[in-house]
Order: structure tokens, then C-alpha cells, then sequence
């Protein structure tokens, strides 16, 4: 069954380039084939090998099309287009579209430590019901914020228990680190495009190790049997449920 991954939250800097460049970074290094699409009104230089959707009359007709040409597709939309995008789905009954293609679809929304992000996981729930799986990605936006237990005791945390949503944690960038992206003028989701994790020192290194791993827990969960690689041996199921968090996030 071919996958969807779309990842969304309007809330801006809730970490969606962040997790879509682990995301595919981790896809790379095992190398498993896959497409990333835009939904965004401007094309960006940043994304070379992205191919960009403009929100419009046409936006599902390219999607639909799109999803023929690869396995596994991921869908990032812009920050402003997740609301968009989400009329459209219930406009014209996506889900049952995708279902009969045979497209199973996971939503990841990313969180930051400001319950403001939270408001996208009601939303997303209250649009895409159970016709969807459900993948938390919790950030902190410093090396400075620490996490208050805030979604814990959230509403949108127990909506996600409904749904059996997976959550992963996203590591802190130390504060070393912040230093050299600093020197170098970039932030922690653009330090994601360099091939070289030597670039930013050992902390970066030991970083996007733990970042990986991450990924590697919900692989099976994410990427199903879409997932095809020489590289991979294991077969076993990341297990759904916040009961499970705990052993997820301990990377």
C-alpha cells in the first residue's frame, strides 16, 4: 500500500521543515525512494528537488496525479495552507479518494513547548477523524526551553489518545550548537540539507544520531510496507499508543 505523509501546523515555527528533513534524510541513508511535494503559493530555492503545488482549483487534481509516481510521498504544507488544504479534504471527500487508490495516510503535526501549536491536533482530528493514522513530533524552538508538562495535561493530548496517535520527541539543539549555527548563519532545520554532520561539531553529531533514532522507532508505523530497501532487516512494528511514549522518546 503506498503511503502519504502529510505534515502540517500553521502555527509557524512548530518544526514541520525540521521533521520533513528527517524524515527524508532518514529515507536517504537507507535508501528508499520517495517525492516530496510543496503545498505553498512561492517556489523556494531551499528545496531544490521539491515539487511545489500552488494552492488553487487544482491543488487535489495535482496531488492525486502525484501520488501515482512514488511509493512513498511526503506533503509539507506551508505554514497559512494547512487550513486550506484541510477544506479541500472535506470538500471533496479526499478520503474516500485516497482509500480507493490505495493510499494509506499518516498526518504528522508538529508541537513546539507553546500550547498555541496544540490548537492544529484538535483541528486536524476534528477534519480527518480515524480516517487517518496520527504522529505527534514534539520540539523546543532553544536550547533554552524546557518542557513544563504542558501537553501532557492538554486537551489535544487526550484527543490524541482517542486516536492511538504515536508521539515522537525531536532532541533539544544544546546550546553549543545554537553557537555554531549562529557562526555559520543558519538554524537547526537548514543545518538538516548538509550531507556532512561533521559540519556543526560533535554535538550536532550525536544530535542527529539521536534525531534519527528517533524516526527509527516509528518506521513501520510512518512508512508501512512502502518502506523498500536492501538496507532494512527488521520487520517489527512500532507499537501505537501513549502508553508507549516513554520507551519511544528515550532515545
Amino acid at each position: 500500500m503506498k503511503k502519504l505523509i502529510l505534515i502540517q501546523n500553521d502555527f509557524s515555527g512548530a518544526g514541520k521543515s525540521t521533521v520533513v528533513r528527517l524524515l527524508r534524510r532518514y529515507l536517504t541513508q537507507h535508501s528508499v525512494a520517495h517525492q516530496f511535494l510543496v503545498l505553498d503559493e512561492e517556489e523556494s530555492s531551499i528545496e531544490p528537488d521539491a515539487a511545489y503545488i500552488n494552492p488553487g482549483p487544482t491543488t487535489l487534481k495535482q496531488l492525486v496525479g502525484a501520488l501515482d509516481e512514488s511509493e512513498i510521498t511526503i506533503v509539507e504544507a506551508a505554514s497559512g495552507q494547512g487550513e486550506m488544504f484541510m477544506k479541500l479534504y472535506e470538500r471533496h471527500q479526499l478520503s474516500d479518494v485516497l482509500h480507493e487508490m490505495g493510499v494509506e495516510t499518516t498526518v504528522i503535526v508538529p508541537v513546539s513547548n507553546d500550547t498555541e501549536s496544540f490548537d492544529a491536533v484538535t483541528h486536524a482530528a476534528e477534519v480527518y477523524a480515524d480516517n487517518v493514522q496520527y504522529l505527534i513530533a514534539h520540539s523546543t524552538t532553544s536550547a533554552y526551553d524546557e518542557d513544563d508538562g504542558s501537553w501532557d495535561s492538554s486537551y489535544a493530548a487526550r484527543v490524541m489518545d482517542m486516536f492511538e496517535a504515536v508521539e515522537l520527541k525531536i532532541p533539544a539543539a544544546t546550546v553549543e550548537m545554537e553557537g555554531m549555527f549562529r557562526a555559520a548563519h543558519t538554524d537547526l532545520a537548514c543545518s538538516l540539507l548538509d550531507d556532512d554532520s561533521e559540519t556543526f561539531g560533535k554535538d550536532y553529531t550525536k544530535w542527529l544520531r539521536r534525531a534519527i533514532g528517533q524516526v527509527e522507532t516509528a518506521r513501520q508505523y510512518l512508512f508501512g510496507d512502502a518502506f523498500r530497501s536492501l538496507l532494512d532487516t527488521s520487520k517489527e512494528p512500532a507499537t501505537r499508543g501513549r502508553r508507549n511514549k516513554k520507551a519511544m522518546m528515550e532515545v
